[in-house]
């Protein structure tokens, strides 16, 4: 039992140690599955941590499952579940090249969709003949109809891990975005291309819009030397007290993950770009309003993902998925 231990925690540090940080950011993506976690009930609990441990051995899922310990089963089941939600960002590790190959290579576009969109007449339009790109959408739609399959369960564990990652990213406005100009006429890759940095600027140095909203949280909430846990549950607490559960439940439009995206899109229009230049830093009061936004985002996506797994695997009946758009 002691080398099982060690093991899996020999396993936890060196991925976490390599882990390259994507989308929402790894404590966005903790904060949304913390939420779902409360969420959840004990027995939805129960079955998805099973389907978790019968993930396939070379995805290293079961890594970061420590079944033994002096903290409470229930914690540590947890924070199981909780880091399960950045493992689509650990698996674009190329040092880890097995795991990468099999899991990572040809799945860049499941975490976004650009939404190609422009100003005009002092208003953000949709970009006539240009078809939307990335695959979010559809990847919802896949592992959530597959949890509901007779798929074995190692194969639904992966669909667990996706889920709990792809209902934060769609939660992110600029995972569904990607603005046309002058400059960029086929899109800014989800404000990859808006650079918060002056002109010439060392690549290792560039800052980018995309990247300001992934990390929209530490920005304002810098981490000051606190362990992960100690440093984004107080947070995801305080997000659930300012947007409880019964306040959203109205805003859910549960399984409907093209409202999910169309108010990502909207807020991308309307607040993302607003009152920020390329090439400059944000303002304290723009980096406040980002983190405003992406507490109310996280609340949601958290929610959403607790009642979609309430659904699949509770009393409910099965989730019923919306068709998917043949150009996604």
């Amino acid at each position: 039992m002691r080398n099982t231990i060690l093991r899996a925690v020999f396993f936890a540090i060196l991925l976490s140690l390599t882990m390259p940080v994507f989308a929402w950011d790894e404590t966005g993506h903790k904060i949304t599955a913390y939420i779902a976690w409360q969420q959840m009930t004990t027995d939805v609990r129960d079955k998805v941590i099973k389907l978790l441990r019968a993930a396939p051995e070379d995805s290293q899922i079961g890594a970061f499952n420590i079944e033994y310990g002096s903290r409470p089963r229930e914690s540590r089941e947890r924070d199981f579940f909780v880091i399960i939600a950045t493992w689509p960002d650990m698996i674009k590790d190329k040092k880890l090249r097995a795991r990468f190959d099999k899991y990572a290579k040809d799945q860049s576009d499941w975490h976004y969709i650009n939404q190609f969109w422009t100003w005009k007449d002092g208003k953000g339009r949709m970009v006539e003949g240009m078809t939307p790109v990335g695959q979010i959408i559809k990847k919802l739609g896949e592992f959530s109809q597959l949890l509901s399959s007779s798929a074995n369960d190692s194969d639904k564990a992966i669909a667990v891990a996706w889920l709990e990652h792809l209902v934060g990213d769609i939660h992110q406005p600029l995972h569904v975005s990607a603005r046309v100009t002058e400059y960029d006429p086929k899109g800014d890759r989800g404000g990859n291309a808006f650079l918060l940095t002056p002109k010439g600027t060392k690549r290792d140095d560039q800052d980018n819009l995309h990247s300001f909203w992934d990390q929209a949280i530490g920005r304002y909430m810098p981490n000051k030397d606190m362990c992960e846990a100690a440093y984004y549950e107080p947070i995801a607490e305080r997000i659930m007290k300012l947007y409880p559960y019964g306040k959203m439940k109205d805003r859910l439009s549960p399984d409907k993950f093209g409202v999910w995206e169309q108010e990502s899109l909207n807020i991308a229009m309307t607040e993302v770009y607003q009152g920020v230049e390329f090439g400059e830093k944000p303002s304290e009061k723009y980096t406040k309003r980002a983190f405003e936004i992406a507490q109310e985002r996280l609340a949601l996506g958290g929610y959403r993902l607790g009642d979609l797994f309430n659904e699949v695997f509770g009393t409910s009946p099965a989730i019923k998925v919306p068709p998917i758009p043949a150009n996604q």
